[in-house]
């Protein structure tokens, strides 16, 4: 049985055939498969020369320089050099002698062991060079405002993995399918490892099933809902970074101007109005810590109708004063309708203490910071 090379997707395939030898397709012009099969030795790292003279060796079997020269087309004062590398690299053998013999190592041993050692070290000098690049990244100042676009499908979705993985406390996103398989791992992942963290999902699609969400259904810490008509694919975490998918771009920003927008916009016109599929599992003694007041709102709710107390430590400021203010205590009460939504503290003191969010205007405290824990 004779065997032809096939090139698919930039990998080399040996696959039988009752077709010409395959010493006929190593030789140059035949077909354009010797050109293909040249350009995928060059991807993996062989110059010209030494895929020409590998490819010649393995139509050859056993041959001398000046033979493998002619064969490859090399200049005979070059091949002694190109067979040397190529026998350096592992893809060559030599048998001493007058003249010296050259076998090429079969290729299901040679490429193997060549492309891993290749991929080993490219792997390590990108680790290196990333590590020089994220100092100079770091040690670099951007002018306002922090708006950046993408085209990449690919980069924006490594780019969201890297800011749930960052999370450092809650966040929220309203997403479509797609988007959805490609960061549900990463996001299972974040909330698994980190029980601290706080998040809400709603789905822009209709699921198929609660099996199909049952990564996400396994979490306590997550709060999921649905809304098939929502169009906005975004994600935010931390009040302080998020990400929202066009049809052909991906808008990345940390402007808080644009986050607290997406945060109303979120919050009234999707979040609100979906339908809610899974509520927050309360762990207790778990201190829940969040920068979303109306997140923390509805995980106090949870926690309150289970039985649970809620005891809350809030950082933000004064809004009468315009200062810094912290303040702890348990909550008494919880308020969330149309236009309103705080919840009440009640310290040791036995003073109560009105808790809103971003822009309160009617309560006592704006909170940036709330710290949740269920006893």
């Amino acid at each position: 049985m004779e065997i032809v090379l096939i090139k698919c997707m930039r990998e080399v395939y040996l696959e039988p055939s009752n077709l010409l030898p395959i010493s006929v397709y190593l030789v140059p012009n035949m077909d354009g498969k010797y050109n293909e099969i040249l350009e995928f030795l060059e991807f993996i790292g062989l110059k010209s020369y030494e895929g020409k003279a590998y490819l010649a060796l393995l139509s050859l079997g056993e041959s001398t320089a000046p033979k493998i020269s002619s064969k490859a087309g090399i200049p005979l004062p070059r091949i002694y050099d190109v067979l040397e590398s190529l026998t350096t690299k592992g893809l060559v053998e030599v048998k001493p002698g007058r003249p010296r013999v050259y076998k090429a190592i079969p290729p299901s041993i040679a490429l193997n062991y060549y492309v891993r050692r290749y991929i080993e070290n490219i792997l390590t000098l990108n680790e290196k060079i990333i590590g020089e690049l994220s100092r100079l990244y770091s040690s670099t100042s951007y002018e306002r405002p922090l708006i950046w676009l993408s085209r990449s499908f690919e980069m924006s979705i490594e780019r969201a993995k890297d800011m749930i993985r960052n999370m450092a406390m809650d966040g929220f996103t309203a997403i479509s399918e797609t988007h959805f398989n490609k960061l549900l791992d990463t996001l299972h992942a974040k909330l698994l490892r980190n029980q601290s963290s706080v998040f809400t999902v709603t789905l822009i699609f209709e699921p198929a099933g609660l099996r199909s969400l049952e990564k996400l259904i396994s979490l306590n810490n997550v709060d999921v809902r649905v809304l098939p008509t929502g169009i906005i694919d975004a994600l935010e975490v931390d009040s302080s970074n998020a990400i929202m998918f066009g049809k052909t771009y991906t808008l990345f920003t940390r402007e808080w101007e644009l986050i607290l927008l997406l945060n109303e916009t979120f919050y009234h016109g999707y979040w609100r109005i979906a339908k809610r599929i899974k509520e927050f599992n309360i762990t207790p003694n778990v201190p829940y810590k969040l920068t979303h007041h109306w997140l923390s709102i509805a995980l106090i709710s949870d926690g309150m109708k289970l039985g649970f107390n809620a005891k809350v430590k809030v950082k933000g400021r004064k809004v009468k004063l315009n200062e810094p203010f912290e303040v702890e205590g348990y909550v008494s009460k919880v308020r969330a309708d149309e236009f309103i939504r705080n919840f009440t503290l009640e310290t040791k003191d036995g003073e109560e203490i009105l808790v809103g969010g971003i822009g309160a205007s009617i309560e006592d405290v704006e909170a940036r910071y709330i710290e949740i824990v269920f006893t």
